[in-house]
């Protein structure tokens, strides 16, 4: 069957999630004739259903990816499917990486640096809390920067419970930051806090790409394209220019679509699988893999839950998916004992409903019948939560990569990631674990208990730096070998600190579109 091709668009962009929507967004009112490609279908407010049940849909229907290794088990929970993609059951935790996350590599000889600072970011990080809308109080532990827009939302009864806990150990509980409106903002409604974000959230209280971006980007007259699967990244003969992208529609019909500029802002893993795809006889192991880095130094967060049964009401199906309230302090010792290695954030007194993956319910999975009904008679009013995230070293080993003996239903190699934590890093999580359980009984928890620890959030393999030898792209996002071949979202992170990226992935496309904007002649030559 003959490729259709299309009319040539000055930029095309892969993914319709957080960094791709805000990328068209900022690029179409630049002036540019802006194309984004949505693998999956559209998606209305309608569609934001508050069932945890419902809300699946809402998560990766795609390929498969396989994942190998002793911190596994992340991909179809943290991708989305559709458009917004993960924006619309994300958490909205909202962090700034802290000065030394930048340095890693110079400071303690572990890890990798990023070739940009805290400072570069700063001004970007500060442009991005007011566009998505952030909630909280200044935080004496966390990055200086801008004021946040709103005031924190409130501390909740399980907060309230857990906080005593925190204050036997010397710590201080501080309200969260969040891309949740505490109060109307920017148009979009204050938020219930009835605990459903992650099954998106239909008043818009939660910044999503549904009432931030597309408004705006449609506005400007970017064009939005579902089922939309795009499988590679076309270049010309010399292999230094790429001139659009081949991608397949819902009948299975290749399409080739043109461009002067081509932006990958897929999640992770599909970032990283797409450059894969892409080879060619200029570029055989991989597009932008001179380097050899392409798909390494895969990361994620090591994160391990507490739980506990509180003597005192908590409502812990109440307030926010993401978390009521955070603890920074200490996160700056990255070296805590001999042996550990890496920072650690608590994000305290996450909305917790009866089922699902991550209800009151699976808390004890080892029980059933009646040993269950009694536990979730007493969860059901006195249950509260924490989870700790620990930071993952950026190793080679780490890496995405083509897995040619399992194949997605157009025939192409589906993603294999393989992710093993450290020692270092694994022992960090046992001291935070030890650390979580003394503040849980400290607070007076007749039982606490602590999950398996477990990958969350994916970044990296598509790394940025400064030298070519040793990196995909440079700090915007630009592929050393392809220069109008940009890559946006996490996989740019050399390193991933120990807090949620989605600020820092705004800051970077903000900072991208700039950069874009400013060359926009020699880009679209």
């Amino acid at each position: 069957m003959k490729k259709i091709s299309h009319e040539l668009v000055d930029v095309v962009i892969a993914g319709s999630g957080i960094a791709g929507s805000t990328m068209a967004a900022e690029l179409g009112e630049a002036g540019f004739n802006v194309l984004v490609l949505e693998a999956g279908p559209e998606r209305k407010l309608s569609d934001m259903i508050s069932s945890q049940i419902w809300s699946r849909r809402l998560r990766w229907s795609g390929p498969e990816v396989r994942e190998t290794g002793d911190l596994v088990g992340a991909a179809n929970f943290a991708m989305g499917w559709g458009t917004g993609g993960a924006g619309l059951h994300w958490y909205a935790n909202w962090y700034r990486l802290h000065p030394d996350d930048f340095h890693v590599q110079s400071l303690y000889g572990r890890s990798l640096d990023w070739p940009i600072s805290y400072e570069d970011l700063r001004p970007w990080y500060d442009h991005a809390q007011t566009y998505f809308g952030v909630s909280g109080d200044a935080d004496p532990h966390a990055p200086a920067g801008a004021p946040y827009p709103m005031p924190a939302i409130p501390i909740s009864r399980q907060s309230s419970a857990i906080k005593k806990g925190f204050e036997t150990e010397g710590l201080k509980l501080t309200s969260n930051t969040l891309a949740i409106n505490s109060t109307p903002f920017d148009g979009r409604a204050g938020c219930l806090l009835d605990g459903w974000c992650d099954s998106g959230c239909p008043i818009g209280a939660l910044a999503n790409p549904l009432v931030l971006q597309w408004p705006r980007a449609k506005k400007a007259g970017v064009e939005l394209r579902h089922n939309a699967y795009v499988v590679r990244i076309e270049t010309d003969p010399s292999g230094s220019l790429a001139t659009g992208v081949t991608y397949l529609d819902e009948l299975g019909q290749e399409n080739f679509q043109p461009s002067k500029v081509v932006i990958s802002s897929c999640h992770t893993i599909w970032n990283a699988r797409l450059l894969l795809l892409s080879s060619n006889d200029k570029h055989a192991d991989g597009l932008g893999n001179g380097s050899g880095t392409l798909g390494q130094y895969f990361t994620s967060h090591a994160l391990t839950t507490i739980h506990g049964l509180f003597p005192q009401e908590t409502e812990p199906h109440l307030g926010v998916s993401g978390a009521n309230t955070l603890c920074l302090e200490g996160y700056e010792n990255k070296q805590p004992e001999d042996g550990a290695f890496g920072s650690r954030a608590w994000l305290v007194g996450q909305a917790a409903k009866p089922n699902d993956l991550l209800g009151t319910a699976l808390a004890k999975p080892e029980l059933f019948g009646d040993a269950l009904e009694t536990y979730m008679q007493k969860a059901s009013a006195h249950y509260g939560n924490m989870t700790v995230l620990c930071e993952e070293e950026s190793i080679p080993e780490n890496h995405i990569a083509l897995d040619p003996s399992r194949r997605d239903r157009f025939g192409l190699p589906q993603a294999l990631v393989t992710n093993s934590l450290p020692q270092a890093n694994a022992a960090r999580t046992t001291l935070a674990k030890a650390e979580g359980l003394r503040i849980f009984k400290a607070a007076g928890t007749s039982e606490a208990w602590a999950g398996a620890r477990s990958p969350m959030h994916m970044l990296g393999g598509t790394i940025m730096g400064d030298d070519p030898s040793a990196s995909v792209t440079n700090s915007f996002g630009q592929v050393h070998e392809v220069d109008n071949l940009f890559v946006a979202g996490a996989s740019l992170f050399p390193t991933p600190g120990a807090i949620n990226p989605t600020a820092t992935l705004a800051a970077l496309v903000f900072r991208t579109a700039d950069y874009i904007r400013t060359n926009k002649s020699s880009l679209l030559r």
